[in-house]
């Protein structure tokens, strides 16, 4: 079974999205990026949602 693994930033805005994206893009650490601004709970983890199989995740990150 293959699995895979991802990291992500959650923010309230397309703006703000658009500005963390610049930074990283920019050379700014993600996981830290991810730290200081997600406001969902993996934040603490540097954005990790860990790693997963086909099924475990929501639709867009199966596919």
């Amino acid at each position: 079974m293959a699995k895979a693994t991802a990291r992500h930033i959650l923010v309230a805005s397309e703006a703000k999205c658009n500005e963390l994206k610049a930074a990283i893009e920019g050379g700014a650490d993600f996981a830290q990026v991810a730290k200081d601004n997600s406001t969902c709970p993996s934040s603490r983890d540097g954005g990790s949602l860990g790693s997963f199989g086909p099924g475990q995740m929501v639709k867009e990150f199966d596919t």
